[in-house]
């Protein structure tokens, strides 16, 4: 067996180790996962934050020092860059494969323009320090078609019972919501909130129409009333307005039958 293969074989245990004891350690406090979901009439944000800490933080830090380091123990500036970019990369890759928005049980009206990264500055250092790490996943898409032109319902595809924050804009008015556990609605000037957990599916779909904008009422004075001879000189503009020269005419006609009369 060759040396390469050697160093290969033995970065693969320890990736292996490393990703397995985070899997077995208890979850708790050591590891926290949230959503906020920001929906605008022809644009959408979803951010995920992620949190480790305690032993999982070691983890994940030795975890970064083996895949994009030479395993020293410490984490440096570019290993970090490598982290980065990977992680953008493989999540903007995973959403492509398999799109986690739908609108009206479609993805063909939302397109995926990225997904920016930025990894805890915590991370850098030797990976035995117990530090909180938060690292931030912004994933950005763009609606074909405005939501207040086509679309009734939006689905997401989120992770089992993370807490999640869905962000609905003024111009589109709340219905329901499926999915979530422990809701909470909100409204304000902004649009509508909606706070709770994803479900055991991690499928949440919101229903919602189209805000009609408020037509004005013209206020009347119950006191106004119209003439007889205002009505008739409305409807002379009028008959003049269409028939050019037709009242003189008449009057014409109406002196002339009179004469002839006597």
């Amino acid at each position: 067996m060759t040396k390469g293969c050697g160093q290969l074989k033995l970065r693969s245990l320890l990736m292996f180790i490393m990703l397995f004891s985070m899997l077995i350690l208890p979850a708790s406090a050591a590891y926290e996962w949230s959503n906020e979901i920001t929906v605008g009439t022809d644009d959408m944000v979803w951010e995920y934050t992620e949190k480790y800490s305690d032993d999982r933080s070691v983890i994940f830090k030795s975890f970064i020092d083996v895949e994009f380091g030479d395993n020293d123990n410490f984490v440096s500036a570019w290993e970090l860059l490598k982290a980065d970019v990977k992680t953008s990369r493989s999540f903007q890759e995973s959403i492509e494969k398999k799109m986690d928005v739908k609108i009206d049980n479609s993805s063909k009206n939302v397109t995926l323009l990225g997904v920016e990264t930025t990894m805890s500055n915590e991370l850098l250092g030797p990976t035995n320090e117990r530090k909180d790490i938060v690292n931030n996943y912004q994933v950005l898409y763009e609606f074909r078609t405005p939501l207040t032109e086509d679309g009734s319902n939006m689905w997401f595809q989120g992770e089992p019972d993370t807490d999640v924050t869905i962000s609905l804009p003024s111009e589109l008015k709340f219905i329901s919501v499926d999915g979530i556990d422990n809701e909470s609605i909100k409204e304000d000037e902004d649009g509508t909130h909606i706070s709770g957990e994803f479900g055991f599916t991690g499928e949440v779909t919101v229903y919602f129409s189209v805000e009609e904008p408020e037509i004005p009422v013209m206020e009347t004075d119950v006191n106004t009333s119209v003439s007889t001879s205002d009505a008739e000189d409305d409807t002379t503009s009028f008959l003049e307005r269409i028939f050019p020269g037709i009242t003189d005419d008449l009057l014409d006609k109406l002196r002339s039958d009179t004469f002839k009369s006597f």
